[in-house]
C-alpha cells in the first residue's frame, strides 16, 4: 500500500467520523436531515437502521413505490425538517411488488409508531400522499412526545432479570 492510498483511507475515515459527529448536533433545518437509499438491503436491515436512528430523530422508512410516491414521501420529510424536526428518510425494498403502492413506517424511540400505505393511480393521489405522510409524521412525533412526558425517571429504566422474582 502506497502512502497516497493510506492517506486516502485515513481521509475517508475522518470524513465519515465528522459526518457522524455532525449528525449528533442540535437540530437545525437541513443540517441533520439524513437521507439514504437502502433499497439494495433487506427490509429488516433497513428497519433496524430506522429503529436505531429513531432514538434521536423521527425516522421515515419508505418501502417501494414509484418515483412519484417516493418523492411525495421525501417532500413530506423535507417539510418536517424545514419546520425544525430532526428527520431521517430511508428508502427500503418494495414489499408487494406493485409499483402504484408504497408503505411508510414512522419510527420514534426505537420502534414503529405509525404506518401509512400510499397509492399512485394518478397525479391527485401522489399529491395527497405527501400530505398523508406529513400528517402521520407529525402524529408519530407528537405521540412519542406525549409518551415520554408520561414516563417517570424510574419507568424509563429497564432491568433485565432471568429469575422469576
Amino acid at each position: 500500500m502506497t502512502i497516497s492510498q493510506t492517506f486516502k483511507k485515513l481521509a475517508v475515515g475522518a470524513t465519515l467520523t465528522a459526518a457522524m459527529l455532525g449528525a449528533a448536533a442540535p437540530a437545525m433545518a437541513g443540517k441533520d436531515f439524513i437521507k439514504e437509499d437502502l433499497r439494495n438491503e433487506e427490509s429488516r436491515v433497513v428497519q433496524l437502521v430506522g429503529q436505531d436512528l429513531s432514538h434521536e430523530r423521527l425516522t421515515l422508512v419508505v418501502h417501494g413505490g414509484n418515483k412519484n410516491l417516493m418523492m411525495s414521501a421525501y417532500r413530506a420529510a423535507q417539510r418536517l425538517d424545514d419546520e425544525g424536526y430532526s428527520v431521517a428518510f430511508l428508502l427500503a425494498p418494495d414489499r408487494d411488488g406493485i409499483e402504484i403502492s408504497a408503505s411508510v413506517e414512522f419510527f420514534t424511540d426505537g420502534y414503529t409508531k405509525f404506518g401509512a400505505t400510499l397509492y399512485d393511480n394518478n397525479k391527485n393521489h401522489a399529491d395527497s400522499a405527501e400530505e398523508v405522510v406529513y400528517r402521520q409524521g407529525l402524529a408519530a412525533f407528537n405521540f412519542a412526545q406525549q409518551q415520554n412526558v408520561k414516563k417517570s425517571p424510574a419507568e424509563s429504566i429497564t432491568i433485565a432479570s432471568t429469575s422469576p422474582d
